[in-house]
Formats: structure tokens, sequence, C-alpha cells
């Protein structure tokens, strides 16, 4: 498995990965111009550096994609400073259930813990946080601006 960080000339892949995923959690009512410029959004925030962003591939292709930061109070999705945060992991639907997930998890805060961070969070709706909870992510009784309920891990 190989792990590449997003740049300019894959963004074409990123926003095939992105699209299945938004497109799988909005409803019908959200429109396509919307979702393509949300996902170009996340891209250019990854391209600048202001997220970081990964595609992760193998011999069969690319699986999926990931967006995580460290909060700080002038990020535009602020919960916690100073905490890691998961922004996105979207796992192509052919290969969910198979650990992929998971892994890009362990990267995930493999990657914080060497900028020692010590927790990191998620913003999880319904049927996501059974994954994080088997990621070892509980709900720490806040929710999100977006409303979802804050999950949190000690990383260190």
């Amino acid at each position: 498995m190989e792990y590449f960080e997003i740049c300019e000339s894959n963004y074409v892949m990123f926003h095939q990965l992105a699209n299945a995923y938004y497109r799988e959690g909005e409803d019908e009512k959200t429109s396509q111009d919307e979702i393509d410029a949300f996902i170009r959004f996340l891209f250019n925030m990854a391209v600048r550096n202001e997220i970081k962003g990964c595609l992760v591939k193998d011999a069969r292709g690319y699986l999926g994609f990931a967006l995580w930061t460290i909060d700080r109070e002038d990020f535009a999705f602020s919960e916690i400073p100073g905490c890691g945060t998961i922004l996105e992991i979207g796992i192509a639907p052919s290969y969910r259930g198979s650990g992929l997930g998971q892994e890009f998890v362990s990267f995930i805060e493999t990657w914080l813990r060497s900028r020692q961070i010590k927790q990191c969070y998620v913003s999880a709706y319904g049927p996501a946080q059974k994954f994080w909870e088997h990621c070892g992510y509980a709900e720490n009784g806040q929710k999100a601006n977006n409303g979802l309920p804050i999950m949190i891990k000690a990383i260190n």
C-alpha cells in the first residue's frame, strides 16, 4: 500500500473518490455543483497545505483518501484547538470492510504523534460512529458546529 500526498496532479482521482463518498452521504437535493465546489475547496486547502491530505493506492488502483489537520483556533472547522482532527476518510465502496479505513486512521495517528499531538477527534454521523468506536474513539459529550457528536481518543 502506498500513500500519496494530495497535489495538483491528482485532482481528477481525488475528485472521483471524494465525489463517490459525498454523493453517497448527501441527500438528492444537494446539487452536483455544490458537491463539486466543496470537493474543490477541500482539495485546494490540501494543496496549499492548510490541511493534510493523501490518497492510498495498491496494485488494484486508488482505494481511498483522507484529510486531517492539527486543529487551531483560526481553522474553519475548529472544535478543539491543539488536538488532531480527522476531517474525512473516504474508502471506495468495493474496499470497505477490508481494514483499509483502520489503516488510514493508524497512519494519521502516527503522523500526529510524530508532531507531539496527544489526542485526536472526529465528528461522526450515525453509521460512521461504530467504525470510530472500533478505532478507539468515544463521544466526549460535546457536539461539533455541524451538530454531530465529537468522538475523541488519546493517541500518545
